[in-house]
């Protein structure tokens, strides 16, 4: 660490951190996410001491991002506590994807079944809503094992990252999306 790395603010670091996991989920190097992750959830635990997760203070870009951290290293309770302080100020959709996933990781099925069937269809994110559709079928046809949830959850976010990468070099090379339902 630099003697600048003390000036510069922890939801910052936050910030920069959490963008270095997703991009390192995005590539499949899940451990250096994790890593990433952790350093996130630090320094948004500074962030927070300082500032409250209910100050004014607060935006809520950073409370996803903080929840999303906690959520990807395993502390549910404090992700699900923040991800629904943000969903209170803000409809994010990754807020109630992740959300719903550490209701379901903490064994709350009715929970996660409310926050998932709360992802907003203007997300444009297909693969994802399909997926939380079907798990929420499952959850409130009582035949839903919340381990393969959260499993199913993990690949369908995995599988539209995909997407999202491919149809972004789509749209850089000049072409038209492989979207087929655009009608043009």
């Amino acid at each position: 660490m630099s003697i600048f790395s003390k000036l510069v603010k922890p939801y910052r670091r936050g910030e920069k951190h959490f963008e270095r996991g997703r991009a390192a989920e995005s590539r499949g190097d899940f451990g250096k996410a994790r890593e990433y992750f952790l350093e996130g959830a630090a320094a948004f635990d500074e962030h927070f001491e300082a500032e409250p997760v209910t100050g004014a203070g607060v935006r809520p870009s950073h409370l996803v991002m903080a929840g999303v951290c906690y959520v990807r290293i395993g502390r549910d309770e404090d992700g699900l506590r923040v991800l629904r302080e943000c969903l209170s100020r803000k409809e994010i959709p990754d807020a109630f994807l992740n959300a719903g996933y550490a209701a379901a990781q903490l064994g709350r099925a009715d929970e996660a079944a409310e926050l998932w069937s709360g992802y907003p269809s203007w997300a444009g994110q297909r693969v994802v809503e399909r997926a939380l559709k079907e798990q929420v079928r499952l959850i409130r046809s009582g035949g839903a094992d919340l381990g393969a949830a959260c499993e199913a959850v993990a690949r369908a976010v995995q599988e539209q990252d995909r997407t999202n990468a491919r149809d972004r070099n789509f749209r850089e090379a000049g072409r038209r999306t492989s979207e087929f339902r655009q009608g043009y």
